[in-house]
């Protein structure tokens, strides 16, 4: 499997149960890769995807998502895999999310 060129993290705080539901789903149908309950990793650049960056938008606007946050932060593959529990344990699925393995067996 080729390494992606780009990658980002995505990490919200929706205060709205719907509305968390719906970005969780929202981000999954567009190829995120859920990490951690409210952490997701993607490929390529988050702009690519001015439609999802939109829809999160519109999500965010509505009046029960008030105080809400969705943060993203771009990261090189290299950085990524620099990934660490606070332990200084590497996780067992970084190689999975970092693009370079295939399956994950459990």
């Amino acid at each position: 499997m080729k390494q992606p060129d780009a990658m980002h993290l995505l990490m919200y705080d929706i205060t709205n149960d719907r509305v968390l539901q719906k970005t969780a789903r929202l981000l999954q149908q567009n190829g995120y890769e859920r990490i951690n309950y409210s952490v997701w990793i993607g490929w390529g650049k988050f702009g690519d995807s001015l439609l999802l960056a939109e829809a999160l938008k519109m999500l965010l606007k509505k009046p029960e998502a008030k105080g809400s946050r969705i943060y993203y932060l771009p990261l090189t593959p290299a950085g990524f895999k620099k990934l660490r529990s606070i332990s200084g344990r590497k996780p067992h699925n970084l190689n999975y999310w970092a693009g370079e393995q295939h399956l994950r067996f459990f």
